[in-house]
């Protein structure tokens, strides 16, 4: 569909959030939308764009033939290698979903990175020559259009497939996926980490010492161990949340990319090995360094994978559809952590409870991921191929940008 007088358009781009506290001035970025109609457009009238909530898009594109053009986002990057951009934003997601629904004729079109040079002119849009740099780099190698789930590769392929090249950038991976700790996460730290998880840890470590089957020191060392674990995991939650993210796409089994399920699998069997150790031969666990005991620990933790490893890599698809917001994302990381607790059934030797917990779980957590990942699929985008179009654009989102960032109070 051509950009004609009659076709409104609806810019979707990165606006700046500028707060300062206590003389440090702080840039967030946050999704926004911009409409205006067709004549405008073409007549090259910037100022005519109106910014919309996601919500009330749909309203100001009915009755006419639309144009949706989305900009690459830096909202939710989930690239291999700590990508700063991302071609579509979740929020995206939810008002396409929203348009197709309501709105009659309408066209989707992407920028790609590489053609949106009208970021470096953005104020407070890249921070420092740093960001500038990596974005420069991007552009270049075409970041924001390479998957990292193996999905441009045509023709057969091997049903299991393992990027190695993972492995050699996790420490890259993992620094950009680094998130300074906000104040919901002292929240749950507070709540959930030293209130409702330590009691019921000390619950079970007491049990298992007044049985006689548990000595004290190691009920401490066990309990100070999870303890330890619990604190790094609430404090950077939306760190590791992100990780998990990125890494999904290190190993591809026939179409599905669990990536993110194999780190965490190995990362639970490596914790739970640890905390047996210290725990020694209690209730059904035989010891932990015996090869029934590294069996059980498999064991376990692919019951625990296989019920209620999902819930997160779920939570994670989720947010990507545009289904949940941030904020609810980790509500629902911290709130599922809840499930630890069986876990903790397994490593005090209550083998029957935990797979009756696991299996019940099951059904629920798979139905989650199932439905997240199957049955919210993008539709079809196009190139916006002429320049002189691409550069009406360009001038809208420079107008766009400074209309709809908050600028700092002094």
């Amino acid at each position: 569909m051509e950009f004609g007088n009659e076709t409104r358009v609806l810019i979707a781009l990165d606006v700046a959030d500028v707060t300062e506290k206590k003389g440090k001035r702080e840039v967030a970025h946050k999704r926004a939308y911009f409409v205006a109609s067709g004549a405008d457009f073409t007549d090259g009238r910037t100022g005519a764009f109106k910014q919309v909530t996601k919500s009330g898009a749909g309203a100001r594109l009915a009755g006419a033939p639309a144009a949706v053009v989305l900009y690459p986002t830096r909202t939710f990057s989930r690239g291999f290698g700590g990508t700063m951009f991302s071609d579509i934003a979740p929020e995206d997601r939810a008002m396409i979903r929203s348009l197709v629904k309501n709105t009659g004729e309408i066209s989707f079109f992407k920028i790609p990175l590489s053609e949106a040079g009208v970021f470096e002119r953005l104020p407070d849009y890249l921070a420092d020559e740093g960001q500038r740099e990596r974005f420069r780099s991007e552009s270049r190698s075409g970041a924001d259009t390479k998957k990292n789930d193996f999905t441009r590769k045509r023709g057969w392929r091997f049903p299991v497939e393992f990027d190695f090249s993972y492995i050699r950038n996790m420490g890259s991976i993992f620094r950009s996926c680094m998130t300074k700790p906000n104040k919901q996460d002292f929240f749950y730290l507070v709540t959930k980490t030293f209130g409702v998880n330590l009691i019921v840890r000390v619950l079970f470590a007491v049990k298992g010492v007044r049985s006689g089957n548990l000595p004290l020191v190691r009920a401490v060392l066990s309990t100070s161990w999870y303890q330890l674990q619990d604190i790094v995991f609430t404090i950077f939650g939306q760190t590791y949340m992100k990780f998990l993210g990125r890494m999904t796409g290190m190993l591809r089994v026939w179409r599905a990319n669990i990536g993110d399920f194999l780190f965490v699998y190995v990362q639970f069997c490596f914790f739970e090995f640890l905390n047996r150790l210290i725990l020694g031969p209690i209730g059904e666990n035989p010891l932990v360094y015996t090869w029934q005991g590294i069996a059980l620990i498999l064991l376990n933790n692919l019951q625990g994978l296989v019920s209620g490893g999902p819930l997160v890599p779920a939570i994670n698809k989720l947010r990507e559809a545009g289904l949940i917001g941030h904020s609810m994302m980790m509500h629902l990381y911290q709130l599922g952590s809840l499930c630890f607790y069986f876990g903790l059934f397994a490593s005090f030797g209550y083998q029957t409870i935990y797979a009756i917990l696991t299996g019940s779980v099951l059904v629920f957590a798979w139905g989650s991921y199932i439905i997240a990942s199957v049955f919210f699929k993008d539709v079809s985008f196009g190139r916006v191929s002429d320049h002189e179009v691409r550069d009406r654009l360009d001038a809208a989102v420079g107008a766009c940008y400074l209309a709809g960032c908050t600028k700092a109070v002094k």
